[in-house]
C-alpha cells in the first residue's frame, strides 16, 4: 500500500465516521425533541386534570349547568387560556390534532357551545379567536371521528 492509498483510505474512513456520528446525533436530537414534547403534553394534561376549578368547570359543562354563570371570570380565563396553550402546541407542531382532540377536545367543544359559560365572557372578542379556531378544528375532527374516519386521527 502506498502513501497515497493510505491517505485515501484514511479520508474515506474519516468521512464515514463523521457521517455515522452526524446520523447518530440527528437521531438522538429527534428522540430528545419527542421526549420534551411528550413531557410538555403530560404536564398540560396533569395541570388540566389536577386543577380543582378546571374539574368543576368540566363537570358543569357536561350539562351546560347554569352554575357556570357564577364561575369567577379569572377561572374561566385560566380555563380558556389552557386550551389556547394546547392550540399553540398544536399550531407549532408539538402535538398532533388527533392527540389534542382525544385528550382535550371534548371539553373544548362543550365549552364553546355552552351558553352559561360565556355569560360573563365576550365570546366574540378577538382575544378568544385562537380558542375559537381550535374548538372549530376539534369539532371537525369529532365529526369525522363520529363518521368513522378514524384514519384521520394519527397519534
Amino acid at each position: 500500500m502506498t502513501l497515497s492509498d493510505a491517505k485515501d483510505l484514511a479520508t474515506v474512513l474519516g468521512v464515514a465516521i463523521a457521517l455515522v456520528t452526524l446520523i447518530k446525533g440527528v437521531f438522538e436530537f429527534t428522540q430528545q425533541g419527542a421526549q420534551k414534547r411528550g413531557e410538555q403534553f403530560t404536564a398540560m394534561r396533569r395541570h388540566f386534570k389536577e386543577d380543582l376549578s378546571f374539574k368543576e368547570i368540566c363537570d358543569l359543562l357536561e350539562t351546560d349547568d347554569p352554575k357556570l354563570r357564577h364561575i369567577p371570570f379569572k377561572d374561566k380565563r385560566d380555563f380558556l387560556g389552557s386550551f389556547e396553550e394546547i392550540a399553540l402546541m398544536f399550531n407549532s407542531g408539538v402535538i398532533r390534532l388527533g392527540v389534542a382532540h382525544y385528550m382535550f377536545g371534548y371539553y373544548a367543544i362543550r365549552c364553546w357551545e355552552s351558553e352559561n359559560f360565556w355569560s360573563s365572557v365576550n365570546r366574540s372578542s378577538p382575544y378568544w379567536s385562537l380558542f375559537h379556531d381550535f374548538s372549530t378544528a376539534i369539532k371537525k375532527v369529532e365529526k369525522d371521528f363520529a363518521l368513522g374516519k378514524r384514519g384521520l386521527l394519527r397519534f
